[in-house]
């Protein structure tokens, strides 16, 4: 059954059942894709604008990036469940593919969170003056939903034995963290009004 199926309500009692599923990669996902549908609604509010192509364009990317990260939701669902399963049967070699799995679904589902902070930093110019709280928060929320995906990765990554392949995993990860920092302090740049208070220091939360 799909995360998405659920009701709030059923959804948050599932993360906070003792359960291994529902998990942060789940909710993680699940956050950014609110997050995607705020970014979603100020462009809509703003279509009473001469808003162009461009902007056109961006809400077709944002409404196709959400059912991207729909899925990726569920996906987690499926890999993490899949590992737990395992690991309880003591199968060291399918334990170690599902750990792959994981790893390389929660990475892929931070790239796709950094594509909604980008799509939010293309929309920021176009949307009415008044959303551009909007369309910070819902960066921000993409931002901490990325940041927690990718410590993730640090954990699952751990289940791996090391190789190339995880090093090359290991530097990815890294760069999708400080490309991800610095595309954010771009859009505060670019929107000082978005209420981004200085005094909150927003770091690398995944490094």
């Amino acid at each position: 059954m799909s995360v998405w199926s659920c009701t709030l309500d059923s959804f948050c009692e599932q993360v906070a059942s003792p359960a291994p599923v529902p998990s942060c990669g789940a909710t993680a996902c699940v956050t950014a894709g609110l997050a995607l549908a705020l970014l979603q609604m100020a462009i809509r509010k703003s279509c009473d604008q001469e808003l162009g192509n461009n902007a056109l364009g961006i809400a077709a990317e944002v409404e196709q990036l959400l059912g991207v990260m729909k899925a990726h939701a569920d996906n987690d669902m499926r890999t993490f469940g899949a590992f737990i399963e395992n690991g309880a049967t003591g199968s060291s070699r399918h334990s170690r593919q599902h750990a792959l799995d994981i790893t390389l679904g929660s990475l892929a589902a931070a790239r796709s969170c950094y594509e909604g902070i980008a799509l939010a930093q293309s929309a920021i110019a176009k949307v009415k003056k008044a959303l551009h709280c909007d369309v910070v928060s819902s960066a921000l929320m993409m931002y901490a939903s990325l940041s927690a995906l990718l410590i993730n990765v640090d954990t699952d990554a751990a289940n791996l034995t090391p190789s190339t392949h995880t090093e090359e995993l290991t530097r990815t990860r890294a760069e999708l963290q400080s490309q991800a920092d610095e595309l954010l302090a771009r859009l505060r740049r670019i929107s000082p009004a978005a209420i981004v208070s200085d005094a909150v220091e927003l770091g690398p939360l995944g490094a």
